[in-house]
């Protein structure tokens, strides 16, 4: 069955949803304070892409993608920070599209490419990448404070 939905820009009315979504993510509840700051950062940023999904009004998505030239690549780099769909409307395509609006956006700029990092517990959000056309190419290492 084909769900109607609507992706559009993020907006400052936008942040608790968001925070509810990416506590589903992370299996955690997020510092309120910190995430306002670090949500109003987002909002502010010309190099990100800041999108949420809706059904009937009601946001069910959201993806952040932040871009950044590099050396090595010589040129832009996007990297999706967040994805996530909430649960009951997972496997409909919506993350898909997000994604796809992502590359809509970023596209003119000149973009070498769009990477993605996902933890190596997440087996279905890997096959899901994979499926939408990104090749697991690197290995990611990390220094936690």
């Amino acid at each position: 069955m084909d769900i109607g939905f609507e992706i559009r820009e993020v907006q400052s009315t936008d942040e608790e949803v968001v925070r509810i979504l990416l506590d589903e993510l992370e299996e955690r509840i997020a510092d309120p304070s910190i995430f306002h700051t670090i949500f109003k950062e987002y909002l502010h940023r010309k190099e990100a892409v800041f999108l949420v999904a809706e059904v009937d009004r009601n946001v069910i998505g959201f993806i952040s993608c932040l871009g950044q030239r590099l050396l090595h690549h010589e040129g832009w780099v996007y990297e999706i920070q967040e994805l996530i769909v909430t649960e009951a409307f997972q496997g409909k395509k919506i993350g898909q599209a997000l994604i796809e609006e992502v590359r809509k956006r970023i596209e003119p700029r000149g973009i070498k490419s769009i990477e993605v990092c996902s933890n190596k517990r997440r087996k279905k959000a890997h096959a899901f990448y994979q499926a939408v056309g990104f090749a697991n190419s690197h290995e990611k290492f990390t220094i936690y404070f």
